[in-house]
């Protein structure tokens, strides 16, 4: 889904799912899952949300398991380079035991796995070279999560309850948050000195009635 930012129209839908990673010269750059453990980048109109063009599924290692979004077992990070129309997408993947019983130390090391590399997609040609981590020029290492300042997260208020996830963009706060008395999940944009909703759109709606209850 895109947005206006300014007054939260939908400005177009694109299904199945995309993870969108950088916005260069009026074209989105996008990932798809397809299927896991491989990946493909999908260029899109910024304008429409058509779709322009797909590379071929870049495979992963097997045991690595993809998600659109970043978890302790997988995670992407992008840098663009506006003058050589390229972007980097860094993926980070983790394997661990996933056992049920309580494995010794040596079933421990065994199991744990990383793996890294990077996806250089030139937005012009289109065309997409899989990369080592350590191959990519240019490349500042591993996608590691950016050191937060200290003080300036003090002065942010803690989320309300409703709340599952927030970030700033611009000099607007945008909140994913779930109403429980409707069931919606919506996107709002909210004023950070006041906290005034700027806008809302309802992005999801989950139901709020429960199962009936089953015969004896």
């Amino acid at each position: 889904m895109a947005l206006d930012l300014a007054n939260g129209a939908v400005l177009w839908h694109h299904a199945p799912s995309l993870r969108p990673c950088a916005l260069p010269a009026g074209t989105v750059v996008t990932v798809r899952i397809t299927p896991s453990p491989a990946l493909a980048v999908v260029l899109l109109d910024a304008a429409t949300g058509n779709d322009r063009w797909e590379s071929e599924p870049v495979a992963l290692e097997p045991w690595v398991r993809c998600t659109l979004d970043d978890t302790p077992d997988f995670s992407l990070r992008t840098e663009t380079d506006e003058a050589a129309d390229e972007v980097l997408i860094h993926w980070h993947a983790r394997g661990s035991y996933r056992g049920g019983a309580a494995p010794s130390p040596q079933v421990l090391a065994a199991a744990a796995r990383e793996a890294r590399g990077v996806l250089r997609v030139d937005v012009a040609a289109p065309s997409v070279d899989a990369l080592p981590e350590a191959g990519a020029a240019g490349s500042p290492g591993p996608p590691e999560a950016e050191a937060v300042d200290a003080g300036a997260e003090a002065l942010v208020p803690p989320p309300a309850a409703d709340v599952l996830d927030r970030s700033q963009v611009g000099d607007q706060r945008l909140e994913l948050a779930f109403e429980p008395d409707s069931g919606a999940v919506v996107l709002r944009a909210v004023d950070p000195p006041t906290a005034t909703v700027r806008w809302a759109v309802e992005v999801d709606h989950t139901t709020t009635r429960r199962a009936p209850k089953l015969p004896p």
